[in-house]
């Protein structure tokens, strides 16, 4: 009589209960008792190869949120201690309140305010990433990582180390969830 008290204990030894149905089970489980779950787990990815994150906010009349977003996305650098380049360009599109100044002040020396009138959003979305580009023109392309964020956004502190990990993600991998937090 076999003893089945050790098969299918574990999720990742699903091999090992199919064998307990047909082998005898003391056998099986010894042989796969100093398998750890950890020998089913993928490989451990390779360190980023990103040398440079660039940013692209478009905004159009967005003076009472720009600054946040911005401070949130500089938060977002220090907290996960980014010591590459990082450029954010903010296209303020056909913007008639004070975005464009707000903006100004906020983003320092961390990026550029362009003041367009294309009155859309994937215009000022193309404009902002052919700036970062023409920043990063001496980096290449397979090594930054191009991202957007709204203007009216609050983004989480670990937004960026989010983003530099997909980017490590093979193409075929699900990406993270695009999720922006409010202020509280």
């Amino acid at each position: 009589m076999h003893d089945r008290r050790h098969c299918g204990g574990s999720q990742g030894e699903l091999f090992a209960t199919i064998l307990c149905k047909s082998c005898d089970s003391k056998i099986v489980f010894q042989a796969t008792a100093s398998t750890s779950v950890l020998a089913y787990q993928s490989a451990p990815r390779a360190p980023s190869r990103i040398e440079a994150v660039g940013i692209v906010i478009p905004a159009r009349n967005q003076s009472e949120t720009i600054a946040g977003c911005i401070h949130s996305i500089l938060a977002a650098n220090s907290y996960c201690g980014w010591r590459n380049s990082l450029w954010i360009v903010v296209v303020a599109d056909a913007c008639t309140d004070a975005t464009v100044k707000v903006a100004r002040g906020a983003i320092g020396a961390f990026g550029e305010v362009l003041q367009v009138t294309a009155r859309s959003l994937q215009s000022a979305h193309r404009i902002g990433t052919s700036r970062v580009m023409e920043h990063f023109r001496h980096v290449p392309r397979h090594a930054l990582l191009l991202t957007s964020a709204e203007a009216g956004a609050y983004l989480r502190r670990d937004w960026i180390d989010i983003k530099l990990h997909c980017s490590r993600s093979p193409v075929g991998e699900a990406r993270e969830p695009f999720t922006l937090t409010s202020p509280t």
